[in-house]
């Protein structure tokens, strides 16, 4: 698997958003993020 940085912009406000969130469901921000980037559906593969 490559490993690959992604960097995200987020307001104050979606900060927030992302932090009551993840304390709803009993995760880090991290882990709420990753679980969303899980959801990605698979490249298509080229020919």
């Amino acid at each position: 698997m490559k490993t690959e940085k992604i960097f995200v912009r987020l307001t104050e406000y979606e900060k927030r958003q992302l932090e009551t969130e993840a304390a709803n469901r009993g995760m880090t921000k991290s882990e709420l993020i990753r679980s969303l980037i899980a959801r990605f559906p698979e490249p298509k593969k080229s020919p």
